[in-house]
């Protein structure tokens, strides 16, 4: 038998129950995990890769974002907006005057689209220091029902109301004005796009126009101030005959269209945000470009949201023709090019001649597929009103299936885009059996302004379009 080499020894087994492992002398592999508390800074070349790229704004985004719409401008002025002077400092005093000798009042603010009416409210309203007053702002063409009115400024005044608590009438609404509350003496309620509350028998009109009357000021604890604001000029005479022969007749502020001085005025103090006061009197634009964007908006419509598109597309126009990477972000350099007469002149034939067409987005286009159908199913029925369009256009299941249904609010909003670019015409002319609902911009009639040819070649590459459009033939 051989024996071994050596004598085996037996295998040792460490006990590690009162030891700590040691830590180890470099970095961990893969596979370890790393304590939590364990902090680990990266390596200077890694580091530089994380950190944010902050890259200096253009000059010509700024500007664009001044004539952007919806964009908020700090008014330095003091109670008016730019160009509206007399018009607010009446309503300014028309609402120090009513809460100082705390009585009820309305107001009836109109004027064609875009002539600040609604601006200056706003800015008015931020102005008033009297105590013991809460403002109420509501856009009526959101509500469903007219009626439901009351409901809506009781819950914006009083806060959610409970579930068991019955949808607010206007009896119970003025009951709840007649009990005093802690430190609340009166109510401003802005009714904006007021022509949306007409029914058919125009009780809420009425009511709400009765009621804030000055006269009645003795019926109310906590007063009502109405500021109403529309785009119909003639409401109050077309619509409330019962105001008129009760004497309850609201009073007036007219909103005239911008002139070109005007339009002009506000450009230049918009552009000279831009700069310090030492700085460049017209940035971006050059002198002539701003005579001709004001002229040429003020004589189609004076509509200054018009003028701000076009100021807003034409430094578009000059950004695109930049050469590669070539960025400016510093208005002390002249040698940055401005707006000329040619971008302006360029614009103004795309926004207000038919060929501007081409440029309106998928669903513009196909608004205007559906008029042209519906006018050609209708020939010899008389005008056609956007309540009666709308409702031929959301019975088109094919096209909404793939594109979507516009709720009223959105549709409302493209048919004004298509009247700003001149392809369709509305006017005010109501139809005579007019139902309750949107009746102020519902009940306006509606007509193509661009030919079947021209509808066509901006479509021609859009082939759900091209199926969704009839034949002329």
């Amino acid at each position: 038998m051989i024996s071994p080499t050596r004598t085996p020894t037996k295998r040792t087994i460490r006990d590690i129950t009162n030891h700590q492992l040691d830590t180890p002398s470099r970095t961990p592999t893969k596979k370890q995990k790393l304590d939590d508390n364990i902090q680990i800074s990266k390596p200077k070349a890694v580091t530089k890769l994380f950190q944010p790229l902050v890259a200096a704004t253009s000059i010509y985004s700024r500007a664009k974002a001044l004539f952007q719409r919806g964009y908020n401008f700090s008014n330095n002025t003091g109670d008016c907006l730019v160009s509206r002077d007399v018009e607010g400092k009446y309503l300014h005093e028309f609402i120090s005057y009513s809460l100082k000798l705390n009585v009820c009042n309305n107001l009836y603010i109109s004027g064609p689209p875009g002539t600040g009416k609604t601006e200056q409210v706003k800015l008015t309203m931020k102005r008033i220091v009297e105590p013991g007053f809460k403002i109420v702002n509501i856009n009526c063409m959101t509500l469903n029902n007219p009626e439901n009115i009351f409901h809506e400024i009781a819950r914006d005044v009083f806060g959610n109301l409970h579930i068991g608590h019955k949808k607010m009438d206007s009896e119970l609404f003025f009951k709840t004005l007649n009990k005093e509350q802690d430190e609340l003496k009166s109510i401003i309620v802005v009714l904006d796009e007021l022509d949306s509350l007409i029914t058919r028998d125009q009780q809420v009109l009425f009511e709400l126009f009765q009621a804030s009357n000055i006269n009645n000021s003795h019926n109310l604890k906590i007063k009502l101030i109405i500021i109403g604001i529309s785009n119909t000029l003639d409401l109050t005479d077309k619509f409330l005959p019962r105001l008129i022969r009760n004497n309850l007749s609201p009073e007036t502020l007219q909103f005239l269209p911008y002139t070109a001085d005007q339009i002009k005025s506000i450009i230049i103090s918009r552009l000279k945000s831009l700069v310090p006061a030492s700085g460049d009197t017209f940035p971006i634009f050059h002198p002539s470009a701003i005579q001709l964007c004001s002229r040429k908006s003020a004589s189609i419509s004076g509509d200054l949201r018009k003028a701000f598109d076009i100021c807003y597309k034409s430094i578009e126009l000059v950004e695109r023709n930049l050469p590669p990477f070539q960025t400016y972000t510093d208005f002390n350099s002249s040698e940055y090019p401005k707006v000329m007469i040619p971008h302006i002149a360029k614009v103004c034939t795309l926004s207000f001649d038919n060929n501007s067409i081409s440029n309106l987005n998928l669903l513009q286009k196909a608004l205007l597929c559906h008029l042209f159908n519906y006018q050609l199913e209708n020939i010899g029925k008389g005008d056609l009103s956007v309540n009666s369009f709308y409702d031929y256009y959301r019975k088109q299941k094919d096209a909404n299936n793939l594109l979507g249904i516009l709720k009223i609010g959105e549709f409302i909003e493209i048919i004004s885009a298509l009247e700003s670019s001149s392809c369709v015409v509305i006017n005010d002319k109501s139809k005579k059996n007019s139902g309750a609902g949107n009746v102020g911009m519902g009940n306006k009639i509606i007509k193509l302004n661009v030919s079947y040819d021209d509808i066509v070649k901006s479509i021609e590459e859009i082939g759900l379009l091209k199926r969704v459009l009839k034949s002329c033939n």
